[in-house]
């Protein structure tokens, strides 16, 4: 199997393109370390992946650089490059996310349809749903975004269905809710949770503690 993964240095991206790696895979990862949360951390989650043997790592803006030679018949595509966070991206903040997350996402949906690919995957989020109907939240549920990062991510799904739909880009979108684990972003309540209790110290709780959330 050959694979490319983008976002290769997150959480998500660094766990999936090891297990890729065990399972014999040859891995192309492929991130621009924006500063969102600190770089250094996304440097030790791929740290490990450099010495393994079918692993490729190419640093560069999904936005600039060529894919032509990335893509093709025999590559399954792992999308989960994107600007996260839903309180960032009020404001000023929101072209970077149409960038990131609508425009990159299209971008390679316009390759794949062009050079041909064995799947796409994209990565998507549990804020398509906003203030869900019920909980658990059910995929039968519809999207209803309450903020600008869950309407940028919709966005992505939508096209990833319509490439599908039009030139027959074999695509899947998958919600996820919450990943949480080693390495995991350091401004996640799971983690911030967790840190607070280990050193004992005050957490931050934003907004009045009404607030649901399907984990």
């Amino acid at each position: 199997m050959r694979a490319v993964v983008t976002g290769v240095a997150g959480f998500i991206g660094s766990t999936l393109a090891k297990a890729l790696l065990d399972r014999g895979a040859n891995v192309v990862g492929i991130d621009s370390l924006t500063a969102y949360y600190d770089t250094e951390m996304k440097r030790s989650n791929i740290s490990a992946l450099h010495h393994r043997k079918g692993f490729e790592y190419v640093e560069d803006d999904l936005l600039a650089l060529s894919l032509d030679d990335l893509l093709g018949p025999d590559i399954t595509l792992f999308h989960l490059a994107g600007q996260p966070g839903v309180r960032a991206s009020w404001g000023a903040g929101f072209s970077e996310y149409v960038n990131w997350n609508v425009s990159v996402t299209q971008r390679l949906l316009e390759t794949c349809r062009q050079r041909g690919v064995r799947r796409f995957v994209n990565s998507s989020s549990s804020s398509v749903y906003g203030r869900a109907e019920r909980f658990p939240t059910s995929e039968e549920d519809l999207p209803l975004p309450f903020s600008p990062y869950g309407v940028t991510k919709l966005a992505a799904e939508h096209l990833s269905t319509l490439y599908g739909a039009n030139f027959r880009v074999p695509t899947v979108s998958l919600r996820y809710f919450t990943v949480y684990g080693p390495g995991q972003r350091p401004d996640m309540a799971t983690h911030r949770l967790i840190e607070s209790a280990l050193h004992r110290t005050p957490f931050v709780l934003n907004g009045d503690g009404s607030q649901i959330r399907d984990f």
